[in-house]
């Protein structure tokens, strides 16, 4: 299970914060789409993508770890 929260929720966010962009289908499924820092997210429909938090080493974080 991928734990982290909607890009919609990406205000919430440090810019420089590192995430691991997740395109979410319809079954509840997640497939990796791409890594990038908070600030260069482009989404052209956030709904449809979840976010894991990621230090600069690739380590996954807990949410809290980044909230602004």
């Amino acid at each position: 299970m991928i734990q982290g929260i909607s890009a919609t929720e990406a205000h919430k966010l440090h810019p420089e914060q590192w995430v691991n962009i997740y395109e979410l289908g319809i079954a509840g499924d997640a497939e990796f789409y791409d890594c990038c820092q908070v600030s260069d997210l482009d989404l052209e429909d956030a709904s449809e993508y979840g976010l894991q938090l990621i230090d600069e080493a690739g380590k996954v974080m807990r949410v809290g770890e980044s909230l602004k």
